[in-house]
C-alpha cells in the first residue's frame, strides 16, 4: 500500500544507530486551511506553520490519550500563538496585536522572540484521565526548532534534535505546506554500551536536511528518510494521519456564556434574537439561542 506522501506524522528508527525519530509531512488537509482561514502576513504564517508541525511530532510521541498544546503568548506583534495536535487532529491561531499586520507585509521570517516579544514556550499536555502536565523554555532561540530541542535537553533531559519548514508551493494554485523531522537518542545500557558516537554520526546526517526538502511535494515522507539515513538502515512505520479538526462545540460555548452574569449576556443578543459565537480557531459562527444560556447564567 503507497504510504500518503501528505498530511502524515510517522514515526521511524535506524539500523545501524541507537535514534529513534518521527517525521510530519502537512499539506492542503492539515496546514492550508488553516493558515488561509485567517489570511496572516507571511511571518506569522510561518511560525504559526511550525507551531503545527512542532505539535503534530511532539504529539504523536505521547503514550497517553490526550492533546498537545504548543502556546506562546507575551506582548509582540503576535500577542497569542497556539498550536493543538489531538489524535490527529491539528488546530491553530495567532492572535495580532492591533495594527501589526501592515508593519509585518514587507517582512519575511522572524525569530520567535521578535515576534512574540520574548517570553516562553509552553507544551502542555491535557489527558484524557489524568492531571495537566506543562513544560516551558525560554524563546530565546533562532528557530521554534531550537527552542524546542532546548526543551527536551532542559526539562526532559533527552538529546534531541528537529528540523521545521514551512513554505508556499506555487502551482496551479498556491499550497502552504510544512515539514518536520525529530531524532532522539536512544540512552546507552549494558548491551548498547555508550551511544554518543552513534547519535553524533546521525546528528551530522541530520544536519544535511534543508528547509527545500522538507516541504518538497514530490519527496514523500519514506523517501526523504532514505536520503538522509540510508548509510544507516531506516525503516519508517506506518503513518497517521493528520487533519484540520477543531473541537470547537455548540455546547462548549454555551458552557463558557453560563459563567458571565445574564445582565452581561442580554447586552450581547444580536437584532435577530440570537447570541452569536465566533471560533478563534476555525472561524465558526454559531447562533446560539439565549434561552438555552440565561436559565443557568450567573445572576451575579
Amino acid at each position: 500500500m503507497a504510504i500518503p506522501a501528505d498530511d502524515i506524522v510517522a514515526p521511524f528508527s535506524l539500523d545501524g544507530a541507537p535514534v529513534r525519530g518521527r517525521i510530519a509531512r502537512l499539506g492542503s488537509a492539515a496546514l492550508d486551511p488553516i493558515l488561509r482561514r485567517h489570511a496572516y502576513p507571511r511571518p506569522v504564517a510561518l511560525l504559526l506553520g511550525e507551531a503545527l508541525a512542532l505539535a503534530a511530532l511532539i504529539g504523536s510521541l505521547l503514550k497517553v490519550e490526550g492533546r498537545l498544546v504548543v502556546q506562546a503568548q507575551r506582548d509582540g506583534p503576535v500577542t497569542l500563538l497556539v498550536a493543538e495536535h489531538h489524535s490527529g487532529g491539528l488546530r491553530g491561531y495567532a492572535r495580532l496585536a492591533e495594527g501589526a499586520s501592515a508593519s509585518l507585509e514587507r517582512a519575511h521570517r522572524m525569530p520567535p522572540a521578535a515576534l512574540l516579544g520574548g517570553g516562553r514556550l509552553a507544551l502542555t499536555l491535557e489527558q484524557a484521565q489524568g492531571p495537566a502536565y506543562q513544560g516551558v523554555v525560554e524563546l530565546d532561540g533562532e528557530t521554534l526548532a531550537a527552542c524546542a530541542e532546548r526543551y527536551f535537553r532542559v526539562s526532559e533531559q533527552t538529546e534531541t534534535s528537529i528540523r521545521l519548514a514551512v513554505g508556499e508551493v506555487i502551482g496551479a494554485t498556491s499550497t502552504w505546506r510544512a515539514g518536520g523531522v525529530l531524532i532522539q537518542r536512544v540512552a546507552g545500557d549494558s548491551a548498547r554500551g555508550d551511544t554518543a558516537e552513534d547519535w553524533n554520526r546521525a546528528s551530522c546526517l541530520f544536519a544535511t536536511l534543508t528547509d527545500e526538502e522538507l516541504v518538497d511535494p514530490s519527496l514523500a515522507g519514506d523517501r526523504l528518510l532514505y536520503r538522509l539515513f540510508h548509510e544507516e538502515g531506516v525503516r519508517m512505520s506506518e503513518a497517521s494521519p493528520l487533519v484540520d479538526r477543531c473541537s470547537c462545540n455548540e455546547q462548549r460555548l454555551i458552557g463558557v456564556m453560563r459563567q458571565f452574569p445574564s445582565v452581561e449576556l442580554q447586552s450581547l443578543v444580536e437584532p435577530d434574537g440570537m447570541l452569536h459565537a465566533r471560533c478563534q480557531f476555525c472561524a465558526r459562527t454559531y447562533l446560539i439561542a439565549p434561552d438555552t444560556v440565561f436559565d443557568q447564567a450567573s445572576s451575579a
